[in-house]
């Protein structure tokens, strides 16, 4: 079985300070979903499972769910089946369809379900805050039934190890991380949504797609796209399959020592249509030096700049790490 996995497409999400630059982040998410889609199909895949995340919030504005939804659409006339699953910012549910009702190749799961497709059974589950533990011991069990079937967990969770932003925060030993070394080996793989880095884990079992699209500055040297995975009776592969992305520049400056930042900034070289974010280290700023900042970097001028601190008394450190 040829399978192809996405999460976190967040469609709604929107930056800038001008309405035609918000418009434009909304297209680029729906451009990045439409790209993978078409990676699926030139992939010949039989199964697209998205990992949760599909809108930026619980209630996101009509025009945003009717786009998504009618690419859904048009791609379930090729034939190939669609999974998706809601994740946090979908507050463990998906808007309502009627796609859902006629369309058999597509299949929102609001609730723990399981689906066959062949020689492969997907357990797919949404976003769980409060103990999703209970919901991995219920899976554990059902897969038990059936040892002679092959798995794919599809969820939207923390998992022991994973990794986070730039200074590679490890997600370990908490409350909410899951593990799955008690799980019998025909619990093939936990594909997942949540952590915008794709990466596995856990022996290769644990598999995070990442996001489709870049949707913070932290995310600013992370590749992005989807996985591509081929499943056979004793045998899986998961390749990372890479996405363009919009381009993001983070710009340090390092002012510990000076008394005045107006010479640090008067040298820098800015693009006005490249999403920016310069950030200011080694000190904290005066209230007057913030007041000066909203002054030299007027929005209405950069419509895809910011910058931090906003507030004083914040130090900021570098943002990247030599950590790999």
């Amino acid at each position: 079985m040829r399978v192809l996995a996405l999460s976190d497409t967040h469609f709604g999400y929107m930056y800038g300070n001008t309405a035609r630059t918000r418009r434009q982040s909304i297209e680029n998410m729906l451009t990045a979903f439409e790209r993978t889609l078409e990676i699926a199909q030139n992939k010949d895949v039989d199964l697209v499972l998205h990992g949760g995340d599909m809108f930026n919030r619980s209630r996101p504005p009509k025009e945003v769910i009717s786009k998504a939804y009618k690419i859904i659409e048009k791609f379930t006339e090729t034939g190939i089946k669609f999974v998706v699953i809601p994740g946090n910012h979908d507050k463990s549910n998906l808007p309502e369809t009627l796609l859902s009702h006629f369309n058999k190749d597509l299949f929102l799961v609001n609730r723990l379900t399981r689906l066959d497709f062949d020689e492969i059974s997907i357990l797919a589950f949404p976003f769980e805050l409060k103990d999703p533990k209970r919901t991995l011991k219920k899976i554990r069990e059902e897969i038990g039934k059936h040892p002679q079937k092959s798995f794919i967990v599809l969820c939207h969770q923390l998992f022991d190890g994973a990794k986070f932003g730039p200074h590679q925060y490890i997600f370990r030993n908490r409350k909410d991380t899951l593990l799955t070394q008690m799980f019998p080996n025909n619990a093939r793989l936990f594909i997942s949504g949540h952590i915008h880095r794709s990466q596995k884990l856990q022996n290769d079992r644990v598999w995070y797609t990442g996001s489709t699209e870049r949707t913070s500055f932290a995310e600013a040297i992370e590749p992005k796209g989807c996985l591509f995975i081929e499943i056979e009776k004793n045998f899986e592969n998961v390749e990372f399959v890479e996405l363009p992305s919009e381009n993001m520049v983070v710009k340090e400056v390092d002012i510990e020592g000076t008394k005045t930042i107006s010479s640090n900034l008067d040298s820098m070289e800015i693009e006005s249509d490249v999403r920016t974010l310069i950030r200011l280290t080694g000190r904290e700023l005066s209230q007057e030096e913030i007041h000066f900042l909203w002054s030299y970097f007027p929005a209405r001028e950069f419509p895809l700049l910011t910058f931090t601190p906003r507030k004083p008394m914040i130090k900021l450190k570098p943002l990247y790490s030599k950590r790999k």
